[in-house]
């Protein structure tokens, strides 16, 4: 039986400022998005760029990491695994989600004072906790 890994890898930037969040529990999460470009030509053979927008998911130290280096527009490297959630909207109606856990990312822009690859500790050193 052969094994299928559940991994993204983006380049983008931040759309917004980060804001950390603290769970019942303790543990800090942020949530931001993503902004990545796509480059394609239309029927007129003209360049047209596309962007689209990625949810992310920062859990404990990284989400702290994330908010000292973070602004909107800091363009980053991040590695992580998508993430399906569903939830009832004020409608009620049932939507669907998907997010990018993130395990490690890198800032990239130059003027960042600290580019190392910032890793999510390991096993059994935090408390993994999901919130819808």
């Amino acid at each position: 039986m052969s094994t299928l890994i559940n991994a993204v890898q983006l380049i983008g930037r931040l759309g917004a400022d980060v804001e950390v969040k603290t769970t019942t529990n303790g543990t800090k999460v942020s949530n931001v998005r993503l902004a990545t470009n796509e480059y394609s030509k239309n029927s007129q053979g003209e360049w047209v760029e596309t962007t689209y927008w990625h949810s992310l998911v920062f859990w404990g130290k990284l989400a702290e990491k994330l908010e000292r280096k973070g602004k909107k527009g800091t363009r980053l490297l991040i590695q992580g695994s998508l993430v399906y959630r569903d939830y009832i909207d004020v409608n009620n109606i049932k939507r669907e989600v998907t997010d990018i856990r993130v395990h490690q990312f890198t800032v990239l822009d130059s003027q960042a004072e600290n580019t190392s690859l910032l890793e999510v500790p390991s096993e059994g050193e935090e408390e993994t906790d999901h919130l819808p």
